[in-house]
């Protein structure tokens, strides 16, 4: 009876390499992690601790804007004829801005104002003529008729300058112009009005095109939240841009460190290389509840020192409050700091920790964007090392027999 051969358990050459590649995979990772924990030690970049002044900041956001925006309109109704300036324009007081022509009721008002005070300076002329006259033989024909003749003069005169103030106004509102004989008989005798500017600036906005009909209304000062498209009043607008603000958004928390007066840094989204000397103008007397975002802020503005022909309105901009500022602190880069809620630590070189470094808690003072004040803990040419804050070792700060011992004592 022929045996058969029974083959018994064990590791077969296929199963011996695979156990030995594991074998040596598991080795080379640990090699590779204690090399990358030594090298991560080694290349770390040591700041030392230095004297220098810092200032402490509030960064927040806003927008330009003039502090004095005009929207230009007409008193009376009528219809554009023609544009005078295009966005951008720049211009001077008494610039003409845009032509347009009267509505026949407005025309009428007008040209009846303006006859009227033809009419009364004639009357005054001839007044005064016959009050001259009987002045001459007022002992033949009595001292009371001159009297009276003086009074209805005097009447006249005052009615006379009371229409003038009228037109005087109507005109201004119109933005006729007054520049000589010719352009005024042209408007008088085809209801022709030219508008012009009433200051310096920048045309800003143009929101009508020749054809339009324009709504009366006078024109009138506008902040820059007030102006936008789609009035039927407003022809355009012509900002002064002597004065530029800057329109930030406080929050009620932040607002004890905002003062009139304090100093402030403005950079444009457009240039940010670039920075701008300003201060705190005005601080807005009512809060504002933003819904959505679930807090109270407040309207800060902001003035800019500086005259620069890349400053325009609307511009987004970025400004730094300094409201406090520390003169020769201890200071480190805020890489090399870690702050946790009451206690904030350094990293030191130590070549007794098998790590080569350990954690020490220091006391901090101010920060702003780039450095921290050193209080205590450290002094003045003391080496650190820069912390690399996307590293699972920052972990190590609670792990620490140190740490733990000085939050106990807390």
């Amino acid at each position: 009876m022929a045996s058969k051969t029974v083959k018994r358990p064990g590791f077969t050459r296929r199963r011996m390499i695979l156990a030995a590649l594991g074998i040596l995979v598991v080795v080379i990772a640990g090699i590779s992690w204690k090399r990358l924990q030594t090298s991560s030690t080694s290349t770390s970049k040591l700041f030392k601790v230095q004297k220098k002044n810092i200032a402490q900041t509030l960064q927040l956001s806003g927008k330009i804007f003039p502090e004095k925006t005009m929207v230009i309109t007409a008193q009376q109704s009528g219809r554009i004829v023609a544009l005078n300036v295009k966005e951008g324009a720049k211009v001077e007081p008494d610039d003409l801005l845009f032509t347009m022509q009267l509505e026949a009721a407005g025309q009428t008002e007008l040209q009846d104002l303006r006859a009227r005070v033809r009419a009364l300076e004639f009357e005054v002329g001839s007044a005064s003529k016959l009050v001259n006259n009987k002045s001459l033989v007022k002992d033949l024909i009595g001292v009371d008729q001159v009297a009276r003749e003086e009074s209805e003069l005097q009447k006249l005169r005052l009615e006379l300058a009371s229409a003038r103030e009228r037109l005087s106004i109507m005109e201004s509102n119109l933005g006729l112009t007054q520049a000589g004989p010719q352009a005024s008989k042209k408007e008088g005798s085809n209801g022709l009005v030219y508008v012009r500017s009433p200051i310096q600036g920048i045309v800003t906005l143009v929101d009508k095109r020749p054809g339009d009909f324009v709504l009366g209304g006078a024109g009138m000062g506008a902040s820059g939240s007030d102006i936008g498209g789609g009035n039927d009043r407003m022809v355009m607008v012509v900002a002064d841009m002597n004065n530029l603000q800057v329109r930030i958004k406080v929050m009620e928390a932040d607002l004890r460190y905002v003062k009139d007066g304090l100093p402030v840094k403005v950079r444009l989204d457009a240039y940010p290389d670039i920075a701008y000397d300003g201060r705190v103008e005005q601080i807005g007397g009512q809060g504002r509840a933003d819904m959505k975002a679930g807090f109270t802020y407040f309207d800060v503005y902001v003035g800019i020192n500086q005259k620069d022909a890349r400053l325009l309105p609307e511009m987004n901009a970025t400004v730094d409050l300094i409201f406090a500022e520390q003169n020769d602190a201890l200071t480190l880069p805020v890489s090399c700091v870690l702050m946790l809620p009451g206690q904030s630590y350094v990293r030191l070189q130590d070549t007794n920790n098998p790590k080569g470094y350990r954690y020490a808690s220091v006391e901090t003072g101010a920060v702003n964007a780039t450095d921290v004040q050193i209080v205590s803990g450290l002094k003045e040419g003391d080496e650190v090392m820069e912390i690399d804050f996307a590293s699972p070792q920052i972990f190590e700060v609670a792990e620490s027999p140190q740490i733990r011992k000085e939050t106990v004592k807390q």
